[in-house]
This record gives structure tokens, sequence and C-alpha cells, in this order.
């Protein structure tokens, strides 16, 4: 009875996403048209001035463009809802462009504006239809054994700087377009979408509209450090102000942090509740959110379910027949690999006393039924957050966001023997900066952070998500790449070496660069019985390599 139920509920609720979807693009193609149709008045009235601004619209333009906003308001309300989030999230970006030239006293039509929101209705139109979109956005999901390159738009009067910048871009392996004025960037948004946008600031503020349309984080570089312009720059929701000179790995690093918050893995939900109806509209719910959910009526499986789903937190009923919450709670805490799984209590249980009992059982939140969609969306995203930040501190450099000694070294060791268990190579390499002391000695530690950040950084940019990468100690780094003949893996480490080699650090007015030594081995080449050398026999290849007169990679 039970799986008919959810069968029948699936099949309604597919239904519905269906209608949706095919209104979706009937109202998509509605206000292309409308938009259209408004840009093409306004030319002529610019051209040939008339009595009336009505004309073919019927409606004066400022009565038409309410009206769109109005109409992408009710998109950007509605379309997450039915799962169609990023055409939601670009339709409340449209929006918010909108109302800010409505709010202003003195506006005039803007036909810029209106071709930018054109384009972005049209592209949004292409998400509908997944075989119409442009093959690069087919990286973005970044699936294990692929490197993801981001786009980045670079807008930059300075063709000099502008060139440099891209350059040293590049060499991090960003796929990076170089535009001289935000209205040539903003006849491209129709054909392709950047991941980050970088604006000079002198060519973004007067153009304010057309970047709010943008659906990407925004990052302004300056000449100057003023709190207007930060100000100026904070209304336009911009991640970050950079002032010229620029410090290209500062840049770099909050590229690196903006990209890995947009691209993380989908939080993983464990919805524990006997009624499955009730636990598939909240699987819903947190999978329209962008969650990945899975739904357990059966309390006493739920150990196996922690170690084939490994979720991120539990959100479970407290009165269930079988066991309580409560109970089920002190079971999972039992083990010492989820003693600090976040657990959220959602029940209908109004009592406060029984509440904190609830709570007492190792439970972080309680949240009482009914619950609105947005309110249990948002409550699971905070906990799922705090508990990768808490992971984060646990087990990974402050400074580089790369595994620790211990942890590193624990996955190195682990994936050493699944790799001769299983019969496929994995390489192993120690990576360290060439005389990192004098550079410490001579600009600094600050700036000496800088140089090992940006090796990290280079290190996850230019090898695969699969690859394992951790901060060995101090300047050291140490690198395992799974399922990697000898060979490939000499070619990756070769290559970083040789961007390393290219970037260049500041220190005032002083520009220099660093080089990095490499040491490798492949488990191909080592005995079964002397794989747990592996690690030493890497160490040893990046000595010869320092005493062969470093910047190489020795195997």
């Amino acid at each position: 009875m039970v799986n008919s139920e959810q069968s029948s509920l699936e099949h309604k609720l597919a239904l519905l996403k269906q209608n949706y979807q095919q209104n979706l693009q009937v109202e998509l193609t509605s206000l292309c048209h409308v938009l259209a149709t408004l840009q093409q008045h306004v030319s002529d009235l610019l051209t040939t001035p008339a009595d009336s601004d009505h004309g073919l619209l019927g409606s004066s333009p400022v009565d038409v463009l309410e009206d769109v906003y109005r109409r992408l308001h009710k998109l950007a309300g509605s379309a997450g809802t039915f799962g169609f989030d990023a055409i939601g999230n670009q339709a409340h970006s449209l929006e918010a462009s909108l109302k800010g030239w409505l709010e202003e006293s003195d506006r005039g039509i803007d036909l810029q504006l209106i071709a930018v929101i054109n384009s972005q209705l049209q592209a949004m139109q292409a998400e509908l239809l997944p075989s119409q979109q442009p093959q690069a956005r087919k990286a973005e999901a970044k699936p294990d054994g692929c490197v993801f390159t981001a786009r980045v738009w670079l807008i930059e009067e300075d063709a000099e700087l502008g060139k440099r910048i891209l350059e040293q871009l590049t060499n991090f392996s960003y796929d990076v377009r170089l535009f001289s004025s935000v209205p040539e960037a903003c006849q491209k948004i129709g054909v392709e979408t950047p991941d980050v946008l970088i604006v000079d600031a002198m060519s973004g503020f007067p153009h304010q509209s057309p970047l709010q349309a943008f659906s990407c984080p925004l990052l302004f570089i300056s000449d100057y450090d003023t709190f207007d312009e930060r100000l100026r720059a904070a209304q336009l929701n911009a991640y970050g102000y950079f002032l010229k000179p620029l410090n290209i790995p500062q840049l770099i690093n909050r590229l690196e942090q903006l990209l890995q918050e947009r691209h993380a893995q989908p939080a993983r939900i464990l919805v524990v509740d006997d009624d499955h109806q009730l636990a598939a509209y909240y699987q819903l719910v947190l999978e329209a959110a962008g969650m990945e959910a899975r739904i357990l009526d059966t309390p006493r499986h739920i150990i196996e379910q922690l170690g084939s789903f490994r979720p991120e937190l539990l959100l479970m009923d407290v009165h269930m027949p079988e066991c309580d919450g409560p109970d089920l709670a002190s079971v999972v805490r039992q083990y010492d690999e989820w003693s600090s799984l976040p657990i959220v209590f959602l029940s209908a249980e109004k009592e406060l006393s029984k509440q904190v009992d609830a709570l007492s059982h190792g439970a972080d939140d309680f949240l009482t039924k009914p619950i609105l969609a947005a309110q249990l969306v948002a409550s699971v995203r905070t906990r799922v957050a705090r508990a990768r930040t808490l992971s984060a501190l646990l087990n990974k450099d402050s400074l580089t966001g790369l595994l620790k000694h211990a942890s590193i070294k624990s996955a190195t060791i682990n994936e050493i023997a699944r790799a001769y268990r299983q019969q496929y190579p994995v390489v192993v390499a120690m990576i360290d900066i060439d005389h990192f002391k004098k550079v410490n000695d001579t600009y600094g530690h600050a700036v000496g952070d800088v140089v090992i950040a940006s090796v990290a950084t280079l290190l996850r940019q230019r090898l695969r998500q699969t690859d394992i990468i951790g901060r060995y100690g101090g300047e050291e780094f140490l690198v395992v790449l799974p399922y990697c003949e000898a060979e490939d893996g000499w070619k990756k480490l070769e290559n970083i070496r040789e961007y390393f080699s290219r970037l260049r650090f500041r220190q005032g007015d002083i520009e220099f660069a660093c080089t990095l030594s490499a040491g490798m081995v492949c488990s191909v080449d080592v005995l079964d019985e002397e794989r747990e050398r592996l690690l030493v026999t890497a160490d040893e290849a990046l000595y010869r390599a320092k005493r062969g007169g470093r910047n190489q990679v020795c195997q």
C-alpha cells in the first residue's frame, strides 16, 4: 500500500513538474517577445518621436517594464520549488536589476538593460532544453576524474594590465575572456555565461544595472581604497575588492573560494520517518533545493544506510513504532564514526519537556511540524554548512584548505592499500618549494604564506577531483593520483612545475618567481611486500630532484 501511494505521489509530482516546465517555456517565450517589441518601440521613438509613447504596445514602456518585473518576481519564487534552481536564481537577479531601475526617480528607458534582460531570458529558455545548451556547460558537474575549468570574464580598459592578469589566471587553468568595457561583455551574455566576473571599478561603476544582470559572483579591482568606492562595490553585491597593483595569488585564492562554494557537492540528507508519504514530501523539498535525500522507514537498518549513503545530516521523526527517535539517536552516537553527525528531530511534539528530552539524547535541533518548506531547507543547509566547516577545521590546513599532515598520510595509506588490493596503478608524489627559506627571509612570512597558498590552488586546479592532495608540512605537499601510470603522473607533475614557474609574486614594487621540485613513484614499480615504502621512495626521489639542481620532477 505504501509503495503504491509513493508511486502515485511521485507520478503526480512528475506530472506537476512537467506541466510547470511547459508553462515556464511559454512564459519565457512571451517575456522575450514583449522585451523585443519594447526594444524596437523605444528605438523607433528615439529616431522618430511620436505624440504618444504607447504605439503598438498598448501601454507605456514604464508600464510594460513594471509588468515584466512582476512576472520575473513570480518566476523567481516558483521555479526553484519545481527544481529549476538556476532559472529561479537568474529570474531573481533580473528582477533585482529591474527593481533598481524602477525605483529611480529620474529614470530614462535603458535600452542596454532591456537587451541584457532579453538575452538572459533567452539563455534561460535554452536551459530548459539540455540538447541546445553549449557543450562547455557540461563541465560544471565536474564528475570524478575530470578537471573543472572555470569561465572567468575580465573587464579591464587597460589593455596591458588586462593581458597580464589574463596570463596569470590562465596559468591557474581558468578559461579567461578579456573585455575592454561592460557593454562589450553584455553583448555576450546570451551566448555564454561566466562563472565569475572581474571588473575594473572604473569600467563597472557607470554601468551598475547591466552588471546586476550577471548571474555570477562579482569581483572588483580598483586604484582607489576609499569607503565610497568600497560601498558602491558592496551595493552591487561584490564578493571581493582588490587594489592595484594586484596581488594575483590573493585574487586567485578568492576565486578558488567562490568556485568551491558554487560547485560544492550537494548535501546528503537521510530522512528517517515511518510516514513514507510525508518523508517523500521532505525528500522532494530537499531535492528541489539542490540536495541529495534518501528515505529510511525501517530504523533498524540505519547503520547500513549510514555506511552506504554516508549522509551529512539525519532528519528524523521522534515517534516511530519500532523505536523512537531519541533512542535511535543514542544508537547512532555509539559509533565513533557518527558521533559528530548532525541530527535534527522533526516532529509534531509540542510539549517542551519532551523536546528537551529528545535533544538530550544527542540531537542538534528540534523542528516542529508542520514546517514551511523554506524553513526546512534553511535549517538543513545551516546545519550541513556548520558540519562542513567543523570538518574542514579538524581535517584541513587553515592556510591552504588541503588535508593536514595526519589526514593526508592516513588517506595515502588507505589509497595505497586499496590500489594493491584492487590492482590498479597509483602514483605517490612529494612536492617542495625551492629555496623557500630565502623567500621568507627576503620578503617576509606573509608573502611566503601567499606562495604556499598558490601551490595549493594550482594543485587543486590542475589535478582531478579523485586525486588526493595534502600539505605534508611547511612548504612540502603530498599528492596521490589513483588510476595513474608513471608516465601520466610525471606529465601531470611536470605540467604543474612549469606553470608554477610562470607565476609572479609581489612584495611592494618587487616582483619575483618561485620554482618547485617533485619526487614520485608508481605502485606498479614497487613490489606488494614493499608498498609501505612508497612514501619513503617518493621522498627519496624528491631529494634527488633537489640535489640535481631543483626545478624538476624525478622518479
